[in-house]
């Protein structure tokens, strides 16, 4: 199977090139060559700025693919640009999305934000401007006519190899007494490890499976349970404002639930790690 990875040099899109390598795939990444990769002879190296179509389009225009996993499409414009280059090269493109296309809510399902009957709105803050720039990216390709496609929701990653380290700066803010600000401690959140998101990729390519996919693990986690699992492990204690703060907000700060349903993934044979398996041995490595 020849296939593309559209900003594969880190993180979960790097574990999905080496699940790819391990399977005797032919493989290319598209990256601006900015970040080391350990592929070695195993991959074929694309130069190209996602941001730049006519670079993307050269750095294609003699390939076709099988299949195409786009890791860093973030707006209608990008998503505007892939369909005209892609669309006599591949007949299956899977697009990375986010849980930050629905609003806040509890049990979130795939149906409750259609990509077909997409309304436009003003984003107020650059959270909003990263969904809204999902959301239109979604309506481009849903509403292409070259293509099948898939789009894979994802909450927060969590991992080791977190370049944003997220999750590796709570647990450091607790151990040094830093201020952290959450503006509701008992709102439920999702989360996935980096391991399972390029697991579920490996799972929608392998089964050209078309529509859209919660990915996540399916127990979710209050905010105040995940600082208390940080403050047992330390032995410290959070130092929690009770006032906002902008500098101290944490980044899963969400002022009520947030979380996914994933019964339809799991109801045609994927299913993540549970998070009482994981989200331990994870802060226990962070620590």
């Amino acid at each position: 199977m020849k296939v593309l990875v559209i900003g594969g040099t880190r993180y979960f899109g790097k574990r999905l090139v080496h699940s790819l390598i391990n399977e005797g795939h032919e493989i290319w990444v598209v990256s601006r060559g900015q970040v080391e990769d350990d592929f070695g002879a195993k991959v074929h190296r694309l130069k190209a700025d996602r941001n730049n179509k006519s670079d993307l389009a050269k750095a294609v225009e003699r390939l076709k693919f099988d299949v195409v996993v786009d890791q860093v499409c973030m707006n209608a414009e990008q998503a505007k640009a892939a369909v005209e280059i892609f669309a006599e090269k591949t007949p299956f493109y899977v697009m990375t999305s986010t849980m930050s296309v629905y609003n806040w809510g509890a049990n979130l399902r795939e149906e409750e934000v259609n990509p077909f009957m997409y309304h436009a709105q003003t984003p107020k803050n650059p959270m909003e401007e990263y969904a809204e720039g999902k959301r239109s990216a979604e309506n481009v390709f849903a509403n292409q006519n070259f293509f099948k496609w898939a789009f894979a929701r994802f909450p927060v990653v969590v991992g080791e190899d977190d370049y944003t380290l997220r999750l590796h700066n709570q647990v450091k803010r607790v151990k040094e007494g830093s201020p952290i600000y959450y503006p509701n401690l008992e709102a439920r959140f999702s989360f996935i490890t980096s391991e399972d998101a390029a697991r579920s990729l490996l799972w929608l390519i392998h089964g050209r499976r078309e529509g859209i996919f919660n990915f996540a693990s399916e127990d979710v986690l209050k905010l105040g349970e995940l600082v208390g699992m940080i403050e047992k492990m330390t032995g410290k204690k959070a130092n929690l404002l009770k006032e906002p703060s902008e500098e101290a907000w944490s980044p899963f700060g969400i002022p009520s639930d947030w979380f996914m349903n994933v019964d339809k993934a799991k109801s045609e044979g994927f299913q993540a790690k549970p998070l009482k398996e994981w989200m331990g041995p994870l802060l226990q490595k962070m620590n």
